[in-house]
């Protein structure tokens, strides 16, 4: 089981993120690394940062961009890792008064572990391509899918 969860400014986190994550990619301009150490050993993280919807207030919500741990570790891992995250939020960044997070089902991400920590599930995601396929590191033959959009409190 998880022994911590601590912040990190180094990069590193990010590139490990990038290495290790299903998209190969994380979003610029995180505000705060996680990483989940088990006896010495990284076994997740997570990138936290503004929110993507430009509808909500940066000063009152914070996204969780990227979230990775090891195949290995224990059975329902990363949803206390969600717990002990809001729980450093609430600790370190009072003023976030909202979490969001999207889950993808077409890659068979359903959002269980989001549901294990009492996440609630707020609709979907719609299908916009304007400006998809001009940002770097996209290919032409991905195409955007509909995600779930899950909403918490710290």
């Amino acid at each position: 089981m998880i022994r911590r969860a601590q912040p990190s400014e180094s990069r590193e986190i990010k590139r490990w993120i990038e290495v290790h994550h299903y998209l190969k990619s994380a979003p610029p301009g995180y505000r705060v690394a996680l990483e989940f150490v088990d006896k010495g050993e990284r076994i997740g993280a997570m990138l936290l940062g503004r929110p993507t919807s430009r509808e909500l207030d940066a000063d009152l919500w914070l996204e969780l961009t990227r979230m990775y741990f090891v195949d290995a570790a224990p059975k329902n891992t990363e949803s206390a890792a969600l717990g002990m995250m809001r729980k450093w939020v609430r600790t370190w960044m009072p003023r976030i008064k909202g979490l969001i997070s999207y889950s993808d089902p077409a890659v068979g991400h359903k959002g269980t572990v989001y549901l294990a920590d009492g996440w609630a599930p707020f609709g979907q995601t719609k299908l916009n391509y304007v400006g998809w396929s001009n940002r770097p590191g996209r290919k032409f033959n991905e195409q955007p899918s509909k995600k779930i959009r899950w909403v918490r409190t710290p």
